[in-house]
């Protein structure tokens, strides 16, 4: 495919990756003249239209998404049956690259990597994406050391429900897959989070948490098994991060990280020396599990004997008998779920408050109020997330508080904007009136010269006329101090073409006027004479200034010198 042209815009150059669903190229935009990297789509998947919009329809999302850590989607499109996807082209090493070549990270450099993955992924949750792909080969480190998130977008859809070939594009990756993705159920990004726990355990002991002979006893592994403290493969590993590690890695979502803004925050702290948040780990043999023993098996007593015709105790023996096992199953009932329900009081005084980022407020409320707690209820201009979502909440979700506590939320309100008014000719007086009629302010008033707009108007403005822009914007204007000022240069005695265009280089007219007497300092009748206005005069810029030859004997002007 190299030395083709897609889309009659990009050059394709040397292959330069492959994976399960695509192949990358180093190409040339011969249109801004810029290196790029191009994904095509393998013709397996490019055949399948459903397919084919759903790849459409994430690279349009992932295209959206402009963060310095995020590898940027600049077009896509199709060419004949090829499907494509035009990114970013980025010169470095994947985290794969590294660690396959020997490479070791200590656990300062491996916080950074995923604190800059973090940063990664809360912008793209905000954003409604979520990667579902995190690996150490989706992570590039660059030359200057920036490290970049890959397959925004492409990831989503290899492990959708609804993608035909998920199995197989799910088990490739299977070492870093959450418990739950590789269960086919419902994903949110939180899976990211268990992912990037998955390759700071890689990068922090140097082999992925659980490895197995096949993907399929990967996958197993990752849904029923724990994996080791990073600590007890790598004794480096200081306590604060095996703990952040092991809370990333939790089975149940509900008991990791529940934002990628939180999992950072405690991997800053882990990186300072801080206590985190996340649980510490109980030394081996601690806190042993104990094994519960089984109540004996239920069992129905034999009939007694009785004499030959004695159907009333029969009857008797019957009903005790059916007693007695009501009894015991009863009982057996009421042991089994209270060892099911660990002894639990049916009115706790204290529950964990739980996770809302992203939710509408209806959702969110209703969440504080299925664990007994009250919401108050704040909002907050951005255009970060969409309108009417939890895009904070104060304590963060996990934390233990008391029943009937007060927990806030924070709701996005959209920016509300306004058209910016036509300032042109106003004054500054009347500038101010008109924005704060509509809700903006006036900025910076800077001045400057013209020869067109009278002075003490606006010449200009910033942000233009009828733009919209958000309530309280400052608006910039210049305004005219009127026509430019210039000084009258000295043409005295210079020759007539020279005084005339020492004055045109001034900004100014030359006239020729009539002949006056003889300058004694220059009595060659072809010499400016006389120059009117004097040189050193302030007059407007365009203004005329006339300059006399000398030598006049009679009233009688002489004709004019030849410049």
């Amino acid at each position: 495919m190299s030395g083709s042209v897609l889309g009659g815009r990009y050059r394709m150059e040397a292959r330069i990756g492959a994976g399960g669903m695509a192949e990358v190229y180093r190409g040339i935009d011969g249109v801004l003249d810029r290196t790029v990297a191009i994904k095509i789509l393998l013709p397996q998947f490019a055949r399948d239209a459903s397919f084919v919009e759903r790849f459409r329809r994430e690279a349009q999302a992932a295209a959206r998404l402009n963060q310095p850590n995020i590898v940027g989607v600049y077009d896509s499109g199709a060419d004949g049956e090829t499907q494509y996807i035009v990114m970013e082209f980025i010169e470095g090493r994947t985290l794969a690259d590294f660690t396959s070549g020997g490479g070791a990270f200590t656990p300062f450099s491996a916080i950074e990597v995923a604190e800059k993955v973090c940063d990664a992924l809360a912008y793209a949750h905000v954003a409604g994406v979520i990667h579902r792909d995190i690996k150490p080969a989706n992570v590039m480190v660059t030359r200057q050391g920036v490290v970049k998130v890959m397959d925004f977008g492409i990831a989503r859809i290899v492990a959708g429900p609804e993608t035909a070939p998920q199995t197989s594009a799910v088990l490739g990756t299977a070492a870093y897959i959450s418990p739950e993705q590789a269960q086919g159920q419902a994903v949110d990004g939180r899976t990211d989070i268990y992912s990037l726990g998955a390759v700071l355990y890689e990068m922090l002991t140097g082999r992925p948490p659980f490895t197995g002979d096949t993907p399929v006893a990967v996958a197993y592994k990752q849904v029923n098994e724990m994996p080791a403290p990073p600590s007890s493969v790598k004794p480096d590993v200081p306590p604060a991060l095996d703990a952040v590690v092991m809370r990333a890695l939790a089975k149940n979502p509900a008991n990791r990280y529940q934002t990628a803004d939180e999992f950072r925050a405690d991997l800053e702290r882990a990186r300072q020396g801080q206590e985190v948040q996340a649980t510490p780990l109980l030394p081996i043999g601690a806190e042993a599990t104990q094994v519960i023993a089984r109540p004996p098996d239920t069992s129905v007593l034999p009939p007694q004997e009785e004499p030959p015709g004695s159907s009333r105790k029969v009857w008797l023996g019957v009903l005790i008998g059916i007693l007695v096992v009501a009894v015991l199953a009863g009982g057996g009932y009421l042991l089994a779920n209270g060892l099911l329900s660990n002894n639990a009081s049916p009115t706790p005084q204290t529950v964990q408050v739980p996770p809302m980022i992203g939710m509408t407020q209806a959702d969110a409320v209703a969440a504080l109020d299925r664990v007994h707690l009250k919401a108050d209820v704040k909002t907050r201009v951005t255009d970060a997330a969409k309108p009417g979502k939890v895009v904070q909440q104060d304590p963060p979700a996990d934390t233990v508080v008391s029943t009937g506590s007060t927990v806030t939320i924070w709701i996005s309100k959209a920016p509300t904007t306004v058209p910016v008014p036509d300032l042109s000719g106003m004054t500054i007086q009347e500038a101010t009136a008109a924005l704060q009629a509509v809700g903006l302010k006036l900025g910076t008033a800077s001045p400057s010269p013209s020869d067109t707009v009278p002075k003490d108007q606006i010449i200009s403005q910033n942000p233009p006329a009828n733009t919209q822009v958000p309530k309280n914007t400052a608006v910039t204007v210049v305004v005219s101090t009127g026509p430019s000022q210039v000084t009258v240069p000295d043409v005295t005695c210079f020759s007539f073409g020279h005084a005339k265009e020492a004055l045109a280089q001034a900004g100014l007219v030359p006239v020729t006027g009539d002949p006056v007497p003889a300058n004694p300092l220059c009595p060659n009748p072809n010499r400016v004479a006389l120059q009117e206005p004097a040189a050193g005069t302030q007059v407007t810029s365009g203004s005329s200034v006339t300059i006399h030859p000398g030598g006049a004997e009679s009233p009688t002007p002489s004709e004019s010198p030849t410049p």
